[in-house]
């Protein structure tokens, strides 16, 4: 029983479902689970700014509610490309919303960048003589959520000089 070729039509009614198949098994495997049904959209509101602490010095202000930060690890790429780990100054799970503040404060075997949300520790020196400006140029803030073993917060900051706000 010979068959012919089949028509022009019916081989693009199978290049399409071929194609929508293929499209979706892509889509499914790379783009990454959200929070909800649907499409994860970045919100508008950066969860992360250069915000002006004590003397005008730059500070980086995190958003509380991107991410609990007590069960996460904070890193920072400097604008040559050096990786720093974020050390914990006072940090509580607020769950009123409070911003945590990434600041630079050189001390014997730290890393010198730590995070806060006690505000009194970068806009005053109830704590230490006061915190130091980061060099200026696009710095990386990388939250990483340990619990769900993803980043949480992925954002470049730029900060223009000493005093640099949002």
């Amino acid at each position: 029983m010979g068959r012919g070729p089949i028509s022009t039509g019916t081989a693009t009614v199978f290049a399409v479902v071929i194609a929508a198949v293929m499209m979706t098994a892509v889509a499914a495997v790379l783009l990454p689970p959200g929070d909800g049904p649907g499409l994860s959209l970045p919100d508008t509101a950066s969860p992360v700014e250069v915000v002006a602490g004590h003397n005008g010095t730059a500070v980086i202000r995190v958003a509380m509610g991107a991410a609990n930060l007590t069960e996460c690890r904070v890193y920072l790429t400097d604008p040559e490309g050096g990786l720093h780990n974020v050390e914990t100054a006072v940090l509580t799970d607020s769950a009123d919303g409070r911003a945590a503040y990434i600041f630079c404060f050189p001390a014997p075997d730290r890393s010198g960048y730590w995070i806060t949300d006690e505000p009194k520790m970068v806009f005053t020196t109830a704590y230490h003589p006061g915190v130091q400006a980061f060099s200026p140029g696009d710095w990386r803030v990388v939250v990483y959520d340990q619990t769900l073993r993803k980043n949480r917060i992925d954002r470049v900051v730029p900060v223009n000089g000493p005093s640099s706000p949002a």
